[in-house]
């Protein structure tokens, strides 16, 4: 008896000193999530292209969220980060695998077990690709902005793996409508299994919760496949647009529902291609304004979310598995049973002339005569490239003014169209004068986390080509118990889009965007069916190349500040247009300060405005330069007399549920001196006004 009675205790111990014994979790988890907001001012937004679409400011902030999962041993790992960004280039992600490595290690997180993806928001910052084509609206290589990323990324990845709990992870899924619609369904209609689908767009919402030990929930990834584009050409504020929207209102209903403090939601993109939010029109998000649109789009995924997150019960058994290769595309050969017209070849990459069209539903570039849907096939009925169209474009379409850099006459006199891209006119090669608009070393990634398999695009991957790939890896993964294929957007590297071979021979945006030609797809197909068979069969596959490191190759830099300046009877900081003494709720605040240059500074984990609350005599911050309802604007100062001096205003929208009170708009910024370079800080408050509720 007193033997059986020790051993109780000593099981007591055991469970009360390891709470993972006690609760039997499936896995190891850990969520994680910093600041990835770039240079606030005078850089050239990534996503439409438009190099007048500059950044001035800041509508919420930009964030990495970071997911790391081991099985209960602790034998593998795998990291998933959704970044707010337009997409992940490849040296953002040689950047992030290089700060892990140096930090843990070689052999803890690699290129193989680390998936980047991106939200795609198109009012991020950009100039932070190694390759030209997502540097050309920010006019160079801004590489503030891309430490500022890696780094992010890198301390989001540190913090989820340094709260590495026994947890476990719950799949559910379900259908959300009325929130996304086909932007071109007449190549869509192209498709000859587009009769077996009842819609055309991924209505389908998958969402993993990750709880510890405890069944305290840690955070949710959600992917619902859309095009994160409620707010358009004309926005000039940082913005994580609606997928960035929907990851504040989770966070914040998920803790007040008792979740974690550091609750953090990834609301990630999947097969988007041809999705798009403005389910209304083109560019009408239904919203009376685009901020508007956006809270509608953002509140649909939130409440999908919220219902999923309720009703979660399957649990993830302790299966994790993962697969990388690198290919170099150009050349590659596919299979006939995959291109269904026997062995073919990846070609040499092209960008089409309807790519300059835009897209017509979300971002048209409208130049004459340009439009979707430009073939080799109606040249010379509909339109004629003879008749100084590619000057127009290199002219009227921002997108192509770097060309000017490269000698855009040298290249129209080259460009050739190319027989393996045909029905696509080729506007301009991939190598151009030297430079590489995109990469050639494709990154393909599979995850496996018990019964979901997640699939890396690096690109934009339409409805159908999401499906048939899906499709295609579930086929020779479920026999292993995998049940669900989820494709991950914008992961690893960017390349474009990914359409099926009947979109491509219509030759609108989507098709003219697919760089590498009409087959890629059926590559895609036959690279991810063999990297499934061999996460079957246990077996190991060739990393291949490894992608060259253009770090230090960047030839056109975006110009950073001179110096900041003031009137000499002036000081940084200096309120300029005050507050009113009260508002009501509704009303907007607005108070403008005398200000540095943004880039001097860009805050990480700060914040350049902020509403503060007086409570019991002392100011606390009740709102901050992320919230919804506030916004950062940052101008120029016009006055001749002041030609480098600048304005920082402080906006904010009273919510309904803001409490009466006093409270005040305070700015932080730092100027720069002309005469040292030297760099310093500053702030400035509003008077006190009250809210009145």
């Amino acid at each position: 008896m007193k033997t059986m009675i020790n051993g109780c205790l000593i099981a007591l111990v055991l469970l009360i000193g390891y709470p993972s014994l006690a609760n039997s979790s499936e896995w190891l988890v850990g969520v994680g999530k910093y600041d990835i907001t770039g240079p606030a001012a005078d850089v050239g937004m990534v996503g439409y292209g438009d190099t007048g679409q500059t950044t001035k400011g800041i509508h919420t902030r930009l964030w990495s969220r970071a997911f790391v999962i081991s099985d209960s041993a602790d034998d593998k790992r795998l990291v998933f980060v959704s970044a707010d960004l337009q997409g992940i280039p490849q040296g953002v992600k040689q950047g992030v695998v290089d700060k892990l490595k140096s930090w843990y290690g070689n052999s803890k997180y690699t290129e193989q077990n680390v998936m980047l993806t991106a939200t795609h928001t198109h009012v991020g910052p950009g100039g932070y690709d190694h390759y030209v084509m997502l540097n050309m609206s920010a006019l160079g290589y801004a590489e503030d902005n891309y430490k500022v990323i890696v780094d992010g990324i890198f301390q989001s990845i540190v913090e989820a793996d340094s709260g590495l709990t026994p947890g476990d992870i719950f799949i559910e899924q379900g259908t959300l409508l009325d929130t996304s619609i086909n932007r071109n369904p007449i190549p869509y209609a192209g498709n000859t299994d587009s009769n077996n689908y009842q819609y055309d767009t991924n209505k389908t919402v998958t969402q993993l919760k990750l709880v510890d030990g405890n069944n305290n929930a840690l955070g949710i990834i959600n992917w619902f496949a859309v095009h994160n584009v409620s707010l358009g050409t004309g926005q000039r504020q940082l913005s994580a647009d609606h997928k960035g929207a929907a990851s504040q209102l989770l966070e914040s209903w998920a803790v007040k529902q008792g979740a974690a403090s550091e609750f953090t939601a990834a609301f990630a993109n999947s097969n988007l291609g041809d999705a798009s939010p403005n389910i209304c029109g083109p560019r009408d998000g239904c919203g009376n304004t685009e901020y508007d649109s956006l809270i509608l789009a953002a509140e649909k995924q939130v409440a999908k979310a919220q219902s999923l997150y309720q009703s979660a019960s399957v649990k993830l058994e302790d299966s994790l598995d993962y697969r990388h290769q690198h290919i170099y595309f150009p050349g590659y050969t596919v299979a006939g049973e995959f291109t269904g017209d026997g062995q073919q070849e990846i070609c040499e990459g092209a960008v089409g002339w309807s790519f300059t069209a835009g897209s017509t539903w979300d971002g048209p570039s409208e130049i004459d005569g340009i439009f979707e849907g430009m073939s080799v096939e109606n040249e010379g009925e509909d339109w004629d490239r003879s008749a100084g169209l590619f000057e127009s474009v290199i002219d009227g379409y921002p997108l192509f003014g770097l060309m000017n850099l490269f000698s855009a006459a040298a290249v129209y006199e080259d460009t050739q169209d190319d027989p393996c891209q045909y029905p696509k006119p080729t506007f301009v090669e991939r190598e151009v004068v030297g430079q590489a608009l995109y990469t050639p070393y494709l990154p393909f990634q599979l995850f496996r986390i018990g019964s979901i398999a997640l699939v890396a695009a690096p690109g934009e991957m339409t409805t159908m080509a999401g499906r048939r790939l899906e499709a295609e890896v579930l086929s020779a993964l479920e026999e292993s118990g995998v049940t669900t294929v989820v494709i991950a957007g914008l992961a690893n590297a960017y390349s474009g889009y990914i359409t099926t071979p009947e979109e491509y021979d219509r030759q609108h945006y989507e098709g003219a965007h697919t760089i590498y030609g009409p087959n890629t797809l059926a590559a895609y197909r036959q690279i991810y069916t063999e990297m499934a068979y061999a996460m079957v069969n246990g077996v190991e596959i060739a990393p291949g190349p490894t992608p060259e490191d253009l770090s230090d190759d960047q030839i056109i830099n975006v110009i950073g500040v001179v110096y900041d300046d003031k009137r000499l009877w002036e000081s940084f900081g200096q309120v300029w247009d005050d507050v009113n003494s009260s508002y009501s709720i509704g009303d907007m605040v607005s108070v403008s300060f005398r200000s540095g240059h943004p880039r001097n500074d860009p805050k990480t984990e700060g914040t350049f405005i902020e509403v503060q609350r007086k409570v019991n005599g002392s100011w606390e911050t009740y709102l901050s330069d992320d919230d919804l309802d506030t916004r950062f604007i940052w101008t120029r100062d016009t006055a001749i007399d002041c030609m480098a001096c600048s304005f920082a205003e402080g906006q904010w929208i009273i919510g309904e549920d803001t409490p009466s009170g006093t409270y005040r708009i305070k700015h932080y910024g730092n100027w720069k001196s002309g005469w040292s370079g030297n760099i310093s800080s500053y702030s400035g408050k509003s008077s006190s006004f009250i809210v009145s509720n």
